[in-house]
């Protein structure tokens, strides 16, 4: 789980920085909008309040549930958060190329009304947004937490991901012309997307256990198709990082390549609809 909390961290870290980056940037090279700078610092602090306070909105709601409202909840959330890692990662690779300039178009406007509440706003979207996709993404792992060794563990691992993120953000400012951005998002968005296969398989396995399993449902649904625990077990290291990473099971049940196969699914029709929606996009050249 640790694992899983790290490369959250590190990768929607990356996002939030790079966006700040691009903002401090654009505010640099223009003396005319020094004023703003105030109102950007301000749009980022008011970014990871929003965070913040998501977090704390959840964590609360949790503690008054019941029981079997608590773990609906837990499911819901989950499943959201797959559906939100998703939707991100068809997001980005709309918006990834234009990132840049859809946020400086932003800023030009701002500037030239000389409404720095718009630059403010702009800054606090961009960032609440990744802050609130983290929150959202590390509830479930946040729920299953047990004792001071396990909050400490968590926490540890969510600054080891926000170190990581600040070290690939530098690399990649000073190695562009060796690692680009394009190739990182892209190799990223499929470990992303594994990673929401892993989350839906959680929560899906808690919906069987928890609340389907009191409904006759037929026995092969909890065959086990194969066992390669002999090979690489769910219980070490490289197998739970895998788990908590990319959904692996070593006795998948018949019942968890249905939902794997209803995830990927969703996700290859998804590709083919967007990739159908550019290509009509795309100008005819003669």
């Amino acid at each position: 789980m640790m694992g899983q909390v790290i490369f959250i961290v590190a990768r929607e870290s990356v996002e939030a920085l790079l966006v700040i980056g691009i903002l401090w940037a654009w505010m640099a090279r223009r003396p005319d909008a020094r004023a703003g700078r105030a109102w950007l610092l301000g749009g980022i602090a008011a970014g990871f309040a929003l965070a913040a306070a998501l977090a704390l909105m959840l964590v609360g709601v949790a503690t008054f549930l019941g029981a079997t409202a608590r773990s609906w909840f837990e499911i819901g959330m989950l499943s959201m958060a797959a559906a939100l890692i998703v939707q991100m990662v068809f997001w980005m690779r709309k918006h990834g190329r234009t990132l840049k300039t859809e946020l400086e178009a932003g800023l030009e406007r701002s500037v030239a009304a000389a409404n720095w509440l718009g630059v403010f706003a702009l800054a606090a979207i961009a960032i609440g947004r990744e802050g609130s996709e983290t929150v959202v993404f590390l509830y479930g792992s946040f729920l299953q937490l047990q004792g001071l060794a396990d909050y400490s563990a968590f926490f540890g691992s969510a600054a080891v991901g926000l170190g990581i993120a600040l070290m690939l953000f530098w690399a990649l400012q000073i190695g562009a012309r060796f690692v680009s951005w394009k190739w990182f998002f892209r190799v990223t968005e499929w470990m992303l997307l594994f990673l929401g296969s892993a989350l839906f398989l959680t929560a899906m396995g808690k919906l069987l256990s928890k609340h389907l399993s009191a409904y006759d449902l037929p026995g092969w649904i909890y065959s086990t198709v194969w066992d390669a625990s002999g090979f690489l077990s769910d219980s070490s290291m490289l197998g739970s990082l895998l788990a908590t990473l990319a959904a692996y099971r070593s006795q998948p049940i018949v019942w968890d390549l249905l939902v794997l196969a209803l995830y990927w699914g969703v996700v290859a029709l998804l590709f083919r609809h967007q990739d159908r929606k550019a290509t009509r996009a795309r100008p005819v050249t003669a």
